[in-house]
């Protein structure tokens, strides 16, 4: 296995004798719903000869019988895969020759940072055929390229499979990124649940709850049953710890990052964003909205370190670990990081997994899907990766090296429970108990668009009032 580090760095060229070369470009705006629908537009038509989606009856289907083959039999040297550079994935990645020793063929990964992985993979699905097999896919991409047919559709293939069953992933996670209409385009991978995590050896420890019963007349657990309360409670352990310990530590970062944390606070609110129709009512919510941003903005800039109102989950995450932060809403994969750090960098301290304050988090789910622009031998390879991926045995080992669950089987293997107790015992409670974010066309951009808003307004250059209503324009245009 070979594996390309691209980060954040504006492009990439690759010379290892046995690979292709491959560029990405880093992008200088926000992804745009009219970058997905140009690239649709430009990649619908793949009944070319040579490329899956074009077979002989027209009807744009393939057989799994064309695509299962065993060891030895692919007849490829190397896939590639395109990937964002995150733990999963790259868990997945190191896991990677194990897949070479079996099928004798070379696993390459691409990684790049989130906007310059978006644009990439829909550049590729744009060509005239894919520089990469295997794509990481977003929630928020799905719509967009179901409706350009960018992706291999899977139900024949699934209904082949003995490794790939949907019954067996969680069923939130399933409908969150697998299909679209009725089309099932992805096989989910992980899940990036924004549940709350807590520093458990402080909010279970008596003495450190007394001390805050007496300073503030609350009950410190009842600082995690709704946002206003969280929002008190992270500004009263700053105060009550004099800054060695603040209460949260949250993500300002402009983009995505606010709006995916943000949208548990305004869930909690009992506000909707895109409702499961792929409909704008965010506007219905006016009112939830402002609350939750008030909240946002109080715990960042009263709860939170100096700066943290340009964090994104990196900082987040080192500053959990370090010991200095009570608790965090966070992609829940970073927990697992968080609470390595703790073990080395403090006696006893160790995150848990809740529901964000009023219980309702974002649910969000990366899967794995194949560009439609590949010759059958290519896509027959790629398939062959993806069941081997989404084996038990190796869904279970990439857990076991710091990935998330997203299939019922590995959630009720002692194992895998027991290597983080603290993170697995209540996952399905809490993506059970969240609201997915949107899979449909222009969910990309209206997400960005109202976290930029957000941003706007926790740096003082709009009021909370002007960035929501400008948030829910955005949002209601994205979505047209």
């Amino acid at each position: 296995m070979t594996r390309s580090e691209s980060g954040d760095r504006a492009s990439s060229t690759h010379s290892e004798p046995a690979r292709r070369t491959l560029t990405g470009t880093a992008s200088t705006a926000g992804p745009s719903r009219r970058r997905f629908l140009a690239a649709a537009g430009a990649a619908s038509v793949i009944g070319l000869a040579g490329c899956v989606g074009g077979g002989d009856d027209g009807s744009g289907s393939v057989s799994p019988d064309d695509l299962d083959v065993a060891p030895g039999e692919l007849e490829v040297d190397e896939i590639n895969v395109l990937a964002e550079g995150v733990a999963d994935n790259l868990v997945l990645a190191e896991m990677s020759d194990q897949f070479e020793d079996e099928y004798g063929v070379t696993v390459n990964w691409t990684d790049f940072g989130y906007e310059q992985t978006q644009e990439e993979a829909s550049n590729q699905v744009a060509a005239d055929e894919s520089a990469y097999d295997v794509m990481t896919i977003d929630t928020y991409w799905v719509g967009d390229f179901a409706l350009g047919e960018n992706l291999l559709p899977l139900d024949s293939l699934i209904d082949g499979s003995d490794v790939v069953n949907s019954d067996n992933y969680l069923e939130e996670v399933w409908d969150t990124v697998a299909h679209f209409e009725g089309t099932t385009w992805t096989i989910p991978f992980w899940q990036w649940t924004l549940g709350a995590g807590y520093r458990e050896d402080l909010l279970q420890d008596d003495e450190f709850a007394a001390q805050y019963e007496s300073e503030f007349g609350e009950d410190l657990q009842s600082g995690t049953e709704s946002v206003s309360a969280y929002a008190d409670m992270t500004v009263n352990i700053t105060e009550m710890t004099g800054g060695d310990v603040h209460g949260a530590a949250l993500m300002g970062q402009s983009g995505t990052k606010a709006n995916d944390q943000w949208l548990g606070l305004f869930q909690g609110k009992g506000g909707t964003f895109i409702d499961e129709e792929g409909n704008p009512v965010y506007g219905d919510y006016r009112q939830e909205a402002i609350e939750a941003t008030e909240d946002w903005i109080r715990i960042i800039h009263e709860g939170g370190p100096d700066g943290s109102g340009s964090w994104g989950f990196p900082e987040v995450s080192e500053h959990v670990g370090r010991g200095d932060g009570f608790s965090a809403i966070n992609y829940n994969i970073f927990y697992v990081n968080m609470n390595n750090a703790l073990a080395e960098n403090t006696e006893n301290g160790q995150i848990k997994q809740y529901d964000t304050p009023g219980g309702s988090p974002a649910v969000g789910s990366w899967s794995l899907g194949i560009p439609a622009n590949l010759s059958e031998e290519r896509a027959q390879a790629a398939w062959t990766y993806i069941q081997w991926a989404n084996s038990f045995e190796m869904r279970k080992q990439r857990i076991l090296n710091g990935g998330s669950p997203v299939c019922y089987d590995t959630l009720d293997d002692d194992e895998v429970v027991e290597s983080n107790p603290l993170l697995w015992e209540n996952l399905e409670e809490l993506i059970t108990g969240g609201k997915s974010i949107s899979k449909y066309p222009g969910a990309l951009q209206a997400n960005t668009r109202n976290g930029e808003e957000l941003s706007a307004a926790l740096a003082g250059g709009k009021s909370v009032e002007d960035a929501i209503d400008a948030g829910i324009e955005a949002v209601e245009n994205a979505m047209e």
